[in-house]
């Protein structure tokens, strides 16, 4: 039995980098598979971790190969750079911490540069 790649599945992202899912198409393909008692497979990807792993002079660049205009990537350059975080543990509080890597969570621009990155990847 020949095994098919369903192939690539568009999702968009919202605000908070959360995958909108289409779940009635999905839904609808494997009751199909279902039916005729076919095997499928699924990958799933955990974004927020990808997109804490983000490489940021690899976006920067990236980004610029998308013909993102260089005054737009400094702009996004500035937001990112001397970004710092502290960890809270019950009471206590760190000392703060350089973030070098990675997308600002929360960050309304966040998921628009992540898929840059994913569609280079991809």
């Amino acid at each position: 039995m020949q095994k098919k790649l369903l192939g690539i599945i568009n999702v968009a992202f919202d605000a908070t980098g959360r995958i909108l899912i289409i779940y009635s198409a999905f839904a609808k393909y494997l009751r199909k598979k279902w039916e005729y008692n076919e095997e499928v497979h699924q990958l799933f990807i955990d974004f927020k971790k990808a997109s804490d792993s983000v490489r940021r002079e690899v976006l920067y660049k990236i980004i610029i190969e998308f013909g993102i205009h260089r005054k737009l990537v400094r702009l996004i350059k500035m937001s990112l750079t001397k970004t710092y975080s502290r960890v809270r543990v019950g009471k206590n509080v760190s000392d703060r911490f350089p973030i070098r890597n990675g997308l600002k969570q929360g960050d309304a621009l966040s998921p628009m540069l992540f898929k840059f990155c994913f569609r280079v990847c991809h």
